[in-house]
């Protein structure tokens, strides 16, 4: 892989990604709420908060992680006021899991930060270079949730 000559390895792609998310993450340290959640509550949150109520067998599946590990972060969160268990309309046995009016405060908070950040990032910034970015994660987006490299394991 090349990039106007200079060589760019899987590597440093890791490397860049993996300190965008940490960074991004230490970024929303805004709150005693969000100093105290774990990464992956605050990720079951925002997943809920953008995709909507979701059934605990779809978060495990999401996460790929077991449905005891997820009753156990949404028990957590549920504790700390933040998520709610709710019978699905369609099927009483179904248990869904929603946002409570403090997690959709909380969500709402770091929209907000979000906002700024992206506001910011646009600021500094030219077009060109934001569409390019902006396609470039698109793209990456569509090859990572393709069922094809997901489910061989990353194999094509």
């Amino acid at each position: 892989m090349t990039m106007e000559g200079n060589e760019i390895s899987p590597e440093k792609i890791l490397e860049t990604v993996f300190d965008l998310i940490r960074n991004f993450t230490k970024f929303f340290s805004f709150s005693i709420e969000a100093e105290e959640m774990k990464t992956i509550e605050l990720y079951i949150l925002l997943y809920v908060a953008l995709k909507g109520p979701e059934s605990m067998s779809s978060l495990a599946k999401e996460y790929s992680m077991t449905k005891s590990n997820i009753t156990v972060l949404v028990d957590d969160m549920e504790r700390k006021g933040l998520l709610a268990r709710i019978r699905s309309e369609e099927d009483r046995r179904v248990i869904m899991i929603t946002l409570t009016d403090s997690g959709k405060s909380f969500f709402e908070s770091f929209l907000g930060n979000f906002s700024k950040l992206i506001s910011t990032f646009i600021r500094n910034v030219g077009s060109e270079d934001l569409a390019i970015i902006t396609d470039g994660f698109e793209r990456i987006t569509s090859i990572v949730v393709d069922e094809k490299f997901i489910d061989s394991g990353g194999k094509n």
